[in-house]
């Protein structure tokens, strides 16, 4: 989850697919991530309102960072 809110915390605004290549390429050092993972990763921080999915098809969201 630090990843994903670091990468957000410097860009803004991220569509799905940039930010999960994103983040498989910045973990990819310490462990394999499935695209899998990352989502519910994601879903978690939507939860905590780390991040808001803006409407659009799920492979085609854009995601704004909020904190």
């Amino acid at each position: 989850q630090s990843v994903i809110v670091r990468i957000m915390k410097a860009r803004k605004r991220m569509a799905h697919q940039a930010l999960v290549a994103e983040v498989m390429q910045q973990v990819s050092c310490r462990f394999q991530a499935t695209t899998c993972d990352i989502k519910k990763h994601m879903d978690v921080l939507i939860d905590k309102e780390y991040l808001e999915r803006l409407p659009g098809q799920d492979q085609n969201a854009v995601y704004d960072y909020l904190a």
